[in-house]
């Protein structure tokens, strides 16, 4: 009886300490349930949230933003730029951003945390990168205080975009900042035939200025420029010019990426960023014929026909503002400089009297008109064509000399210069 009595005892005890541990453990299971479905009330309630992925433009303009306009931040990310000044002296230049992690900022009157999360690699048709998402959140219903977080954001992007001109390369399906903008060029640095470069800007505005008349009549709103003739003649130059004249920035596309394909090339076709000049050099370089065959080996994701579509496709962007570059006009697909894809095509070829009057004057400025005379005279003896590029290269050596010097070298010219092409 006392063996069964004991037995008996110490089970009821057992009994009540499992019992208490699990109504304990019930009992912290729905408190913390509870809690948790308080804060998810008062969050999906109370609190706003923004959340923006790597894949969405706004996204590195809210990094900059961030990081110039709130001083509060103690934890950076740094990206070293690098580029060496027309003084040829290297400069470094800092640029921060908040580091992955919490963060917080007063903005107005409210206190904003930002989480940056940085996450598994995202793979595409387009390739694999990392994939990250910066959530901005605040206490009480202020969806308008983000509104304006944006806004202001993008206003400082543009700002900074329009300090020079831009440079932008494809990055995976979208179009990415290349370094800091440029100091703009001007056109009086680029000396052409007379009446090209006022043709062209003359042409550029137009089309700026008329957008509703290609909408009234169901025109695609897009404009096409191809520049054509020998390597060195300023084709180049002149977009680069043209785009700071017009504070426009440049997209520049190279079809020889190895990566790039037919549905990446559309995608970044109908990105292209507002106020921008896409720029194809050397197009013949990049397709022998309408089979789509390129002349790169390692290249061959990009067709023909897939340019084309891309250049004028239903998803195309509008006031697109396309410049194709070509030595040889003639081995292009005639499809491919149609009207409709190049609107407007214009021959820059080797120095004319003009070009080598003009040139001579800019960089031998003491010169006298007798002087510029004789240059352009001295030079027609010769009954060679004279490239600018080689030209610019020949006052650069000579910098330092005479000007009798000058006319007595004018054969340096042609040293080390192949045949050149001059078919227009």
């Amino acid at each position: 009886m006392l063996k069964h009595f004991t037995v008996a005892t110490v089970s009821n005890k057992t009994v009540t300490k499992v019992v208490g541990l699990v109504g304990l453990s019930l009992a912290s299971m729905v408190i913390d349930e509870a809690i948790g479905l308080i804060k998810q009330y008062v969050w999906r309630n109370y609190v706003t949230e923004l959340e923006v992925s790597n894949t969405d433009k706004s996204y590195n303009w809210l990094l900059q933003w961030i990081s110039k306009h709130n001083q509060q931040l103690l934890h950076f990310s740094v990206t070293t730029v690098c580029r060496n000044t027309e003084s040829a002296h290297a400069t470094s230049k800092f640029d921060y951003e908040p580091n992955a992690g919490e963060h917080m900022f007063k903005y107005k009157g409210h206190t904003i945390r930002v989480k940056r999360d940085r996450s598994t690699i995202l793979s595409s048709e387009y390739g694999s990168r990392p994939f990250e998402t910066l959530n901005l959140s605040t206490w009480g219903r202020n969806r308008q205080v983000m509104n304006e977080i944006l806004e202001e954001a993008r206003l400082y992007a543009m700002s900074i975009m329009e300090s020079g001109t831009t440079l932008m390369v494809p990055s995976y399906d979208t179009w990415h900042n290349f370094g800091e903008p440029r100091a703009p060029r001007s056109l009086s640095s680029v000396i052409l035939d007379e009446g090209v470069i006022e043709n062209i800007l003359k042409d550029i505005h137009n089309f700026v200025d008329d957008k509703s008349w290609y909408l009234d009549r169901g025109i695609p709103y897009r404009r096409g420029y191809l520049l054509y003739g020998p390597p060195g003649c300023g084709k180049t130059s002149l977009i680069m010019a043209l785009a700071g004249d017009i504070k426009y920035n440049l997209c520049v596309l190279s079809l020889n990426d190895s990566k790039m394909s037919d549905d990446q090339l559309v995608q970044l076709m109908g990105e292209v960023p507002s106020k921008s000049f896409v720029l194809l050099e050397d197009i013949d370089a990049m397709f022998a014929n309408r089979d789509g065959k390129t002349v790169i080996e390692g290249s061959t994701k990009v067709t023909l026909s897939g340019l084309l579509n891309a250049l004028d496709g239903v998803v195309s962007s509008e006031g697109r503002i396309l410049f194709m570059t070509t030595n040889y006009v003639d081995r292009l697909d005639s499809a491919l400089i149609r009207s409709g894809r190049v609107d407007f095509k214009q021959y820059i070829g080797t120095c004319s009297d003009h070009q080598l009057s003009q040139m001579f004057i800019r960089f031998r400025p003491e010169g006298t008109e007798d002087d510029k005379k004789r240059f352009v005279e001295d030079i027609k003896k010769y009954n060679k064509p004279v490239i600018p590029a080689h030209l610019q290269e020949f006052f650069l050596v000579h910098r330092h000399k005479e000007l009798n010097y000058v006319f007595e070298h004018i054969n340096d010219l042609w040293q080390n210069v192949q045949d050149i092409q001059l078919t227009e």
